[in-house]
């Protein structure tokens, strides 16, 4: 019996020994390890790409920045629509007699968004290709080529030139 009881004190301690080192290591990861800044310009990481792989200098970049500004603030509302019609369409199926109709003007009204949102794309690529010298547009066409067409998946490094 007592032989169990020291056991279970060896036990307890241990388990105590582990909690307490546990949460010794939570708190440091918790409060003293630095963390890396955030990054919150999407636009400036693109404008890298452009100075990198186009050659855009400082004013390019400034002009791309603007640009950039309000092309995103238009498609934002754009895209913004087409979820809040996605999510109109989805609270449909909730009720079984909603006639095929109003999903189907609910679905147009989506393509009639979208296409907007691909128009002002366009407007948007041909702005900045405007923004490019003669000397740099073959590589700006390449880039938007090769963004066009990457995988499937849609990560953005994963830039692969397709033929």
């Amino acid at each position: 019996m007592e032989q169990n009881r020291s056991r279970n004190r060896t036990l307890v301690f241990i388990i105590f020994l582990l909690l307490l080192t546990n949460i010794s290591v939570v708190s440091y990861f918790l409060f003293f390890s630095q963390k890396p800044p955030k990054k919150n310009n999407r636009g400036n990481g693109f404008a890298a790409v452009l100075q990198r792989e186009v050659g855009f200098d400082e004013n390019q970049v400034k002009e791309f920045s603007e640009l950039q500004k309000s092309h995103w603030a238009d498609a934002k509302a754009g895209m913004e629509n087409i979820i809040r019609i996605k999510n109109a369409i989805f609270d449909l199926t909730r009720n079984p007699g909603t006639p095929d109709s109003v999903v189907e003007n609910l679905a147009d009204s989506i393509g009639i968004l979208q296409k907007k949102v691909e128009i002002d794309a366009y407007k948007h690529v041909v702005g900045t290709r405007r923004i490019c010298t003669p000397e740099q547009q073959p590589a700006y066409d390449s880039l938007m080529k090769r963004i066009i067409n990457r995988n499937k998946t849609g990560r953005a490094g994963a830039l692969s030139e397709k033929k």
